[in-house]
């Protein structure tokens, strides 16, 4: 599905289930904590608070959730949203908009300028500038191509994990009933489980790499991103 907008072609399709992952994400967050209470917890209730426990956690390593409530909260929308975006796939009649590059580029290009805009709000201008001439001057151009080879790899990432899984997915729906006779069934739910663990985990490494070159850029983080992306 594709829309002409004057010169420009817009694909359709990626804004509907763009638009439709992020409806979701909001109302399954609203679901899970209309009933919160300072009390016990429900189920619901317990499973939002360890995402966002969990996220405070490891966040520490390079922000303080209490000092910078902006950037915590945008890293758990953006891991909130991804794991809905990336099982969006396995329902049926439904694609992950992330399977699409145009939207894992727009992401990662947020985040790109999202690392520029805190290194030069910690160090200035001038001195987030000087950190490519480190640690000797004659590796600017190389610290300069890792910094921009940051978008494109957590774009690809990303893009390429979730659309191998939901082609697979489909080739298993695609087999159809002779699958089944032939046994296929137990290999369709095993893969089913793998492709739901990889939306996970993905949904995480995005975040985790985001709070990493983050960290990096302010100068807070206790580990290198390379050390996490590996």
């Amino acid at each position: 599905m594709t829309w002409h907008i004057g010169p420009y072609t817009v694909d359709g399709s990626l804004l509907i289930y763009t638009w439709l992952s992020m409806i979701l994400t909001f109302v399954i967050v609203r679901l899970l904590g209309r009933k919160a209470t300072a009390g016990v917890p429900s189920i619901a209730q317990s499973l939002l608070e360890s995402v966002f426990t969990f996220i405070a956690d490891l966040g520490r390593i390079s922000f303080n959730p209490d000092e910078d409530p902006f950037f915590y909260e945008l890293l758990v929308s953006i891991f909130l949203f991804l794991v809905v975006a990336n099982f969006q796939g396995m329902i049926p009649g439904l694609h992950s908009p992330t399977s699409n590059l145009n939207l894992t580029l727009a992401m990662a290009l947020g985040v790109f300028v999202l690392i520029q805009w805190y290194g030069v709000r910690t160090h200035g201008a001038l001195g987030y500038l000087r950190h490519f001439l480190e640690p000797y001057w004659w590796l600017f151009l190389i610290n300069l191509i890792e910094e921009l080879s940051k978008p494109l790899t957590m774009a690809f990432r990303l893009f390429g994990n979730i659309l191998v899984g939901e082609l697979f997915m489909a080739m298993i729906a695609g087999a159809g009933f002779l699958a089944y006779l032939l046994g296929g069934f137990l290999g369709a739910f095993a893969w089913w489980g793998f492709t739901a663990f990889v939306n996970v985990v993905q949904a995480f490494i995005f975040m985790v790499l985001t709070m990493a070159y983050v960290g990096k850029a302010t100068g807070s983080e206790s580990e290198e991103p390379g050390v996490i992306e590996a």
